[in-house]
């Protein structure tokens, strides 16, 4: 019986000593976990970019700058602008505080009224813009364009949608 228990003894020490010991380590210092929040963006259209009116001899560019400078047309033999009433798009940006957001605009056609023809829209704005005022009050973009013209250009009232886009 002592040599069983002897045995036995023995066995137990060396699956004791075959066994690894499990041994349970924390990383020093530990990995933490970020992240950041911000609100919604909301981009609403206030007013209408409006070129004025133009009669055209020849071919020329229309400009309503979105930096506020003075509305342009030219070249001057080509085509007399009246500027009454014009200026550029303004839209109110709404978003976190300080957050820089990039404006993104499209090119497109402006469609004439009865006639039917086209003229196409370039839009000038700012690559991004800063959310200064994120609250309720929100930051003004503003966004001006060109429109290229010429005697063939018919006579209409010319109109379309201006695709502006902000992102974080």
């Amino acid at each position: 019986m002592i040599k069983i228990v002897r045995l036995a003894a023995l066995a137990a020490v060396a699956t004791a000593a075959a066994t690894p010991a499990a041994a349970q380590v924390s990383a020093a210092p530990p990995a933490r976990a970020h992240v950041n929040i911000n609100k919604p963006l909301i981009l609403e259209a206030e007013e209408d970019l409006q070129f004025g009116s133009v009669a055209v001899y020849g071919p020329g560019t229309i400009t309503i700058p979105a930096n506020g400078s003075a509305p342009s047309c030219g070249p001057v033999a080509e085509m007399t602008c009246d500027f009454t009433g014009a200026q550029r798009a303004e839209y109110t940006v709404r978003g976190a505080n300080n957050a820089i957001v990039t404006v993104n605009v499209t090119p497109s056609t402006l469609d004439g009224a009865v006639s039917g023809d086209t003229v196409a829209f370039r839009p000038l704005a700012q690559a991004t813009l800063t959310l200064n005022n994120a609250g309720s009050a929100g930051t003004t973009l503003f966004v001006g364009g060109e429109v290229d013209v010429d005697e063939t250009t018919a006579e209409d009232s010319y109109s379309g949608d201006i695709e502006v886009t902000v992102e974080y």
